[in-house]
Order: structure tokens, then C-alpha cells, then sequence
């Protein structure tokens, strides 16, 4: 017959409190919920609504424009993806232009905004045969609408325009595309 070592003897006497220690520790479904198919896969960057404005107006002036931009898209804000230009703006019924230099390759431009009244800026890449979409806007003082992302293939140069029915804020950066 064989004895067993006073380690081994105490093995039993040890893991029990141990792995009941250990139960503690373990997550319930409430605060680990399975991912659901509506969420990104992790490489993918999403952008969560903007912040608004701090008061119950538009910013009036390029320090509280400035301010606004830095919490409706924050600089760099997609992850791992430096922006190699980023502006803001006012826009109005007569609309704003900025030109877009040439660089190769396919670029994402977000867009985020704040209007008087709530209501959408129109966005258009490279005139009515590029890109166009219309840009959710956020309420001076309210939770922002989450940023827009229009895809531009900048083999030429183009020009970003913004029209609005209302006024408006905007800032815009442009990252390079997700695999190219």
C-alpha cells in the first residue's frame, strides 16, 4: 500500500476554497452581455454621437467653433488612423467650398454638424458626379448626431461642399480608407 505525500493529502483541503473563491469572481450575463450583431467587429472604428455645443446657440466665434469640434469629432477619433486634414466651418444658405489637394489612393472624409434648427447639410465630393450624402446635425445644446463618412477616391483634386437650409457648424477630417 502506498501513502500519499503531505502535498497531496492537502491538495483536496486547498482547492476547495480556492474554486470557491474563484466563483465569486466570475461574470453574470448582465454585465457581459454576448455581443449582438448590430456591434462592430473590434477593428472596426464606430463613431458614437457628438457632444453638443455648450449653450443653447451655435458657436459664434473660431475659439467656441474650435471647441465644439474638438468634442463633436474628436481629432483622430476613428483609432489608429491619422487624419491628414481636418477643418470647420460656418455654413449658411449660400453654402461653403473647401478644395481637396489629390494624394492617390481611397480616403474617408467625416463629417460631423451642428444646425439652428436640427435640420441636415447636404455633402458633396467632387461636384454631382462624386459623392454626395446628407449629414445628420445635431441641436445647439442638445446630444450630437453621430458623424457621417463619405468615401472619396482622390485621384484629382475635388471640392467638399456643404449646403444647408439653416445655419450651421461643420468640421470635417479626412483619414486614409480602412485597406488601402
Amino acid at each position: 500500500m502506498r501513502s500519499n505525500p503531505p502535498a497531496r493529502a492537502a491538495l483536496p483541503a486547498l482547492l476547495f476554497p480556492a474554486l470557491i473563491l474563484l466563483a465569486g469572481c466570475t461574470s453574470t450575463d448582465a454585465a457581459s452581455p454576448a455581443p449582438s450583431a448590430s456591434t462592430p467587429p473590434p477593428s472596426t472604428p464606430s463613431l458614437s454621437p457628438s457632444a453638443p455645443s455648450p449653450g443653447e446657440a451655435l458657436p459664434s466665434d473660431a475659439a467656441t467653433l474650435e471647441q465644439w469640434a474638438a468634442t463633436a469629432l474628436p481629432e483622430n477619433g476613428l483609432g489608429g488612423s491619422t487624419a491628414v486634414a481636418r477643418g470647420t466651418g460656418e455654413v449658411g444658405s449660400a453654402g461653403a467650398s473647401v478644395d481637396l489637394q489629390p494624394v492617390g489612393g481611397s480616403w474617408d472624409v467625416v463629417v460631423a454638424c451642428e444646425s439652428a434648427t436640427g435640420a441636415p447639410l447636404t455633402v458633396q465630393i467632387g461636384g454631382v458626379d462624386g459623392t454626395s450624402a446628407d449629414v445628420a446635425c445635431g441641436l445647439p445644446g442638445q446630444p450630437g448626431a453621430a458623424p457621417t463618412t463619405l468615401r472619396w477616391d482622390a485621384a484629382t483634386s475635388a471640392t467638399l461642399r456643404v449646403d444647408s437650409k439653416t445655419q450651421a457648424v461643420f468640421v470635417y477630417e479626412v483619414h486614409p480608407r480602412a485597406g488601402t
